[in-house]
């Protein structure tokens, strides 16, 4: 049987290995009857962000309860790694297509983060 934390493992090794992982994090408050939409957005994953050098990971988070905020999150094995993606082409082409301005209550705001401590 497949262990089902596998993977998390392997996050987990990258983040050890390389002393810490550095995690973007933006938060989107989305308006009422807009989360399907939004979430719809990141379903098919053809942003190119996958094959960016030093990508490890992205979650795009919903929230549990009644809230209205969701957190894209993506982890790499280093900030370089980020900021050559915020610079790419594969970027200006992921962002090209706005969303709508009702699909939002506020601007979306970017926290990064650097990992300090990892559990298996």
């Amino acid at each position: 049987m497949p262990n089902p934390h596998a993977g998390r493992r392997t996050l987990m090794r990258i983040a050890r290995e390389r002393g810490g992982m550095f995690v973007a994090a933006n938060r989107f408050s989305v308006a009422e009857g807009q989360g399907a939409a939004f979430v719809e957005r990141f379903a098919d994953g053809a942003d190119g962000i996958e094959a960016q050098p030093g990508f490890v990971r992205f979650d795009l988070l919903a929230p549990a309860d009644d809230g209205s905020t969701y957190v894209a999150q993506t982890y790499w094995e280093d900030r370089e790694s980020f900021e050559a993606w915020t610079e790419s082409e594969a970027f200006q082409e992921a962002h090209a297509d706005h969303p709508p301005r009702e699909m939002f209550t506020e601007h979306p705001t970017l926290e990064t983060y650097e990992t300090a401590v990892t559990h298996e």
